[in-house]
């Protein structure tokens, strides 16, 4: 049981921080607010800190918790898992909406409230584990290929805008360096991809989890790299496709309430965009070229499905046939299509069945 509760508000110079000593339910003592560095030296002092304003507790009583706010929050999380500390990374619009009223809106109030959170849902905590140093490089790397792809995008766009206007020497000049800009990115483009190939290659599971998913047909090199690094290697979901299709935004919610609200099940907006259009791109090739998922797709069309809903359920589709076959280390081919799929109506008629009992 923790008792002592840290609530740390990151931002990209400083760290605030407040701390709550309770037991159980009941909060004990008056609060303590701190403000450092967001650096090394910044991070020691928050820990002697925190041990002078500890109330004779012990570390393993102890709880960090931050909304995780990328780049601002990793250094400090990292420091204190490697020092052993226990540390709580949560989705910043998880607090904000657990902390009732709020009046008053500074980093002092913040950390206050990121502290309360951790004291009141101190049995949802999910302790941080940093990617392993394989994951992390392939998440950097994909993050910044991404980038290059959209900037490339833009360049051309407007290439293509500049060369329908009028002919001038600014024009040309203009279209020759965008040529070369673009010529650059997609040199750069070409060594990212080189680079992450390297990086599945030196690590074993990666390189096995990898082979496994691109033997999917529709699903390559990018749609298998997101799906490696935003899982942490499918450890992060405990292999469950469910909670991965709620993550990439494609597993459909209805709502009701009374007799007036009753809205069909669809798509929640809270999602992963990037990964959520990647998946769509692996969608709309697996049921061209895909000749399961496309037998699969039309079925749904023959039903009097809509086609964006039908794509929507080849990528929920996509995501099961990967994961059991991950769980299960087999590459795909059409008799473990079969095989699963099988197994998939088994389940969903044993579940009826138990609904209805």
């Amino acid at each position: 049981m923790k008792k002592l509760f840290i609530g740390i508000d990151f931002s990209k110079e400083k760290l605030d921080a407040t701390i709550i000593l309770a037991c159980g339910m009941n909060e004990i003592g008056s609060r303590e607010y701190g403000c450092f560095p967001n650096n090394t030296t910044g991070y020691r002092k928050l820990c002697n800190w925190v041990k002078t304003n500890a109330w004779n507790t012990i570390a393993e009583e102890w709880l960090f918790c931050g909304e995780d706010t990328g780049s601002c929050s990793i250094g400090l999380s990292k420091w204190l898992y490697g020092k052993g500390y226990d540390i709580w990374i949560e989705n910043a619009y998880a607090i904000k909406h657990s902390s009732g009223i709020q009046r008053v809106k500074n980093d002092k109030a913040d950390s206050a409230i990121i502290a309360e959170y951790a004291w009141r849902q101190q049995d949802k905590v999910v302790p941080f584990e940093p990617l392993n140093e394989s994951l992390a490089q392939l998440r950097e790397i994909f993050l910044y290929r991404h980038k290059l792809v959209g900037q490339r995008v833009a360049m051309e766009l407007r290439k293509e805008d500049k060369s329908q206007s009028n002919k001038s020497k600014a024009i040309s000049f203009i279209n020759r360096k965008s040529k070369h800009l673009i010529a650059e990115i997609n040199k750069t483009i070409a060594e990212c991809d080189k680079a992450i190939d390297s990086i599945i290659e030196a690590d074993e599971e990666l390189k096995e989890n990898y082979a496994i998913i691109t033997s999917i047909k529709g699903v390559a090199r990018q749609n298998a790299t997101c799906m490696l690094v935003y899982t942490n290697n499918f450890k992060k979901f405990g292999y469950d496709p469910r909670k991965i299709a709620c993550y990439y935004g494609v597993a459909p919610f209805g709502k009701q309430s009374g007799t007036s609200v009753n809205t069909p099940a669809h798509t929640s907006h809270f999602a992963n965009k990037l990964i959520k259009s990647l998946l769509g791109q692996a969608a709309h090739i697996a049921k061209i070229y895909n000749p399961e998922i496309r037998d699969y797709y039309q079925r749904l069309i023959s039903k009097g499905k809509k086609p964006q809903v039908a794509l929507n359920n080849v990528k929920n589709k996509l995501i099961r046939i990967i994961v059991a076959l991950v769980r299960k280390k087999v590459p795909y081919d059409q008799n473990t299509y079969k095989y699963y799929e099988e197994r998939e109506v088994i389940e969903r008629k044993k579940n009826e069945k138990l609904i209805y009992c």
